[in-house]
């Protein structure tokens, strides 16, 4: 079954997310370089109008103490010193925040790409292999430069890959419940039944983790447009920083500052949070099946590349499936992925970095449901042609 079944597998577990992602990336890069000029003159107004709320603000509280404080030192003069260095900097154009997302989102998303492939023990020319999708031509002149582009879709495609590999293993453990031990007794057709039973529910599974991973691109996208619109403005409030501001104007610049650039970081770093709580669940997939008293680094190696068939798989194991044994795989499989998010924040909370995946859950959730309730209206439609357009 795996010789039929895995070149459907990998022709459909594909990057479903990639194009969406790669046109949008695009559009976001060049509409924010093509406003960044407009938008740092916006700010230059937006400025003058919050100097003077400030100035006014200081010289109320300086007369307010008495005229005590130094109001020059103290007020007006890191402001305008930061001010000074935040428009020439301004100045630069777009190739600032160019020089800024190479030296920070751009190692970010290299080193993610790296470290997934380390895990999976794969690399950048068999990953191409497994998922076909090749970014479209970009021009090289607006917000984001190419490279960041290509390597986040590197990440999404190597983790794909993962989930090729483990619905395949679905399959070679399907293709074991096909079996003619299973005629001999009731007993051996009822182990080859759960056998079944348990390559489908790995099937199901992944597959449906396959398809919520496809929405991860989501919170990276937004994140990202949220940078390069707001950049200029992030940079101009950077001239009340250090300064005896009112606490709502600093407010502005710390939400839409360095909050954004971290969300974008977080947000690269949660496309690859999944490799490594996914491969906790194939450990243990691979400890079971794998045969007694052996180790299960290698079949964890063939699971991983996509080279799982029925002859891999412990004979032993999978023909000494029980009931109960049954029952707590699925039951330890099924409490994984409900701890997924949990286990992501826990592991890299170790690093101080949060997995910015919030917008991308709710679409996929959105996405379950608008599923289920097309299979409901089709069965339902479909009972009722059977009855004919009876009803009780």
């Amino acid at each position: 079954m795996n010789g039929m079944m895995n070149p459907l597998i990998d022709n459909s577990v594909q990057c479903w997310g990639c194009p969406v992602f790669d046109r949008l990336f695009q559009v976001v890069s060049t509409s924010a370089a093509a406003v960044y000029n407009k938008f740092v003159v916006f700010c230059a107004i937006l400025f003058c109008v919050l100097f003077a709320f400030y100035t006014i603000n200081a010289v109320w509280k300086n007369i307010r103490g008495g005229v005590t404080d130094p109001f020059y030192q103290k007020s007006i003069k890191p402001v305008l010193i930061n001010s000074l260095v935040a428009f020439s900097l301004l100045g630069l154009g777009v190739m600032l925040p160019r020089f800024i997302t190479t030296i920070t989102f751009e190692p970010v998303a290299e080193i993610t790409a790296i470290y997934t492939q380390n895990v999976l023990q794969t690399d950048a020319q068999t990953v191409n292999e497994q998922v076909t999708y090749q970014p479209m031509q970009m021009s090289d002149d607006g917000f984001y430069r190419p490279h960041l582009r290509d390597k986040i879709i590197m990440v999404m495609k190597t983790t794909i890959t993962q989930f090729q590999s483990y619905i395949k293993l679905g399959i070679a453990v399907i293709d074991n419940a096909f079996s003619w031990q299973a005629l001999f007794s009731i007993g051996d057709l009822i182990k080859h039944i759960l056998i079944l039973l348990c390559g489908i529910y790995l099937v199901y599974g992944f597959f449906k983790l396959f398809v919520r991973f496809c929405f991860y691109f989501a919170d990276v996208i937004v994140a990202m447009t949220f940078f390069a619109f707001f950049f200029p403005l992030s940079l101009t409030l950077v001239a009340f920083k250090g300064a005896d501001a009112p606490q709502w104007l600093a407010g502005i610049g710390k939400n839409i500052g360095t909050k954004q650039l971290k969300k974008v970081i977080n947000a690269i770093i949660g496309l690859a949070a999944a490799v490594l709580t996914y491969t906790v669940i194939m450990v243990i997939i691979a400890k079971f099946f794998s045969a007694s008293g052996t180790s299960s680094a290698e079949l964890m190696t063939l699971i991983n590349n996509g080279e799982v068939f029925a002859a891999d798989l412990s004979e032993d194991n999978l023909a000494q499936i029980t009931l109960a044994s049954a029952i707590v795989l699925v039951y330890v499989l099924n409490y994984i992925y409900s701890q997924i998010p949990q286990v992501t924040k826990m592991v890299l909370g170790a690093f101080d970095v949060d997995s910015e995946t919030a917008l991308s859950e709710q679409l996929a959730n959105d996405a379950m449901r608008l599923t289920s309730l097309v299979a409901d209206t089709a069965k339902k439609v479909g009972a009722t042609i059977i009855k004919g357009g009876d009803k009780k």
